[in-house]
């Protein structure tokens, strides 16, 4: 009987404080979140450092060609095609080449392309839909040709149905993963005859790969 008037008092003694205790909750005052300390230079502006970083874009010059996406157009010479050019490097470059002004004449300009973008079988589609396209917009009707020009052990290739064979030789491994073949049979003036089994889409890779190559083969036929 003792036992359980201890519990029951201790029970009442517990609900007594709890108003108390909510009191004290509600009254407590709110916190504050604590500061953060800030390392390295102030960050405080005074009017003159605002006078001085709005009033910088308007003298800053712009950067030296415009920008490849800008509508400026220039004169036509080698320096300023160079200066061109400088816009197209960093993609150049980032796939192991690059390109040079071999001369500009009369309207033509002679491009030499180095390193990876000279030798591989793409060189032609990068002069064709990236370099001359930036170029053409930049100087407009002042181009009359862009070539490109090659090194003596740049030259291509003697257009022979060995020789088609052998660049087809990097082409190979990716037919046969699709269970086809590929075989020159004969180049006849501006026509190569290839006999072919596998898809079509690469099929038309075939075809643009031997045309980047040998320019002097305009049509490639698939013997039936």
């Amino acid at each position: 009987m003792e036992a359980s008037l201890t519990v029951a008092g201790a029970g009442a003694a517990a609900l007594s404080l709890r108003p108390q205790i909510l009191l004290r909750i509600t009254q407590a005052t709110p916190l504050m979140p604590p500061r953060r300390l800030q390392s390295g230079p102030s960050k405080i502006q005074t009017s003159g450092a605002r006078a001085h970083l709005a009033a910088a874009p308007a003298s800053t010059p712009p950067a030296a060609g415009g920008g490849l996406y800008s509508a400026e157009t220039y004169e036509l010479t080698a320096e300023n095609v160079d200066r061109v050019l400088d816009d197209v490097r960093p993609y150049l470059i980032a796939d192991g080449g690059d390109v040079t002004v071999a001369s500009v004449e009369d309207g033509v300009i002679s491009l030499k392309l180095e390193g990876a973008c000279g030798s591989c079988p793409s060189s032609t589609t990068t002069m064709k839909m990236g370099i001359e396209r930036v170029l053409k917009e930049k100087f407009g009707d002042a181009v009359k040709d862009i070539r490109q020009v090659f090194d003596d052990d740049q030259q291509p290739a003697e257009t022979t149905p060995q020789a088609v064979n052998g660049h087809l030789d990097i082409l190979r491994p990716a037919i046969a993963n699709y269970g086809g073949s590929v075989e020159v049979v004969a180049v006849d003036g501006e026509d190569c005859l290839v006999r072919y089994e596998g898809p079509e889409s690469i099929g038309s890779g075939i075809k643009a790969a031997i045309k980047e190559k040998f320019p002097d083969i305009t049509n490639v036929v698939f013997l039936q």
